[in-house]
């Protein structure tokens, strides 16, 4: 099955790696959050690494970036990078959603208009037709 010139499995694998991203940078900011750690600057940036950098919440969103990477290598080595990385972009859409639910921010209208022209970009580049072949 295809989603436009993408095979639904590829499709799968950009979100999976969309969500992971998107869960890790979810992770990471609780992580910051529970170090107490308000903002980080240049003059406090020693100390957060001696003693908020192994946040076990910050630890485990670095490892997800890590088997991220693995993920988006797959992506790459089967569709166009011109493709990859629009329809990889869900997390843009994610990551606002995440930040509502789980950490209680406020996303304005205006910022909502903006993931509704990224969701459109993710379908238009979805459609449009690969100028590379892509491995089964």
């Amino acid at each position: 099955m295809k989603i436009g010139n993408i095979t639904l499995k590829l499709f799968i694998v950009i979100i999976l790696n969309d969500l992971g991203e998107s869960v890790a940078q979810l992770l990471m900011k609780k992580g910051i959050i529970a170090t107490g750690v308000n903002s980080i600057t240049w003059s406090n940036l020693s100390s957060f690494l001696f003693h908020g950098a192994l946040s076990p919440l910050l630890v485990i969103g670095l490892l997800l970036y890590l088997v991220n990477f693995f993920i988006w290598i797959v992506a790459l080595s089967r569709s166009d990078l011109s493709i990859a990385t629009i329809v990889g972009s869900a997390a843009y859409v994610l990551v606002p959603l995440f930040g509502v639910i789980f950490l209680g921010e406020t996303v304005s209208l205006m910022r909502w208009a903006g993931v509704g022209c990224i969701v459109a970009g993710i379908i238009f580049v979805s459609q449009s037709k690969s100028t590379t072949p892509v491995a089964p």
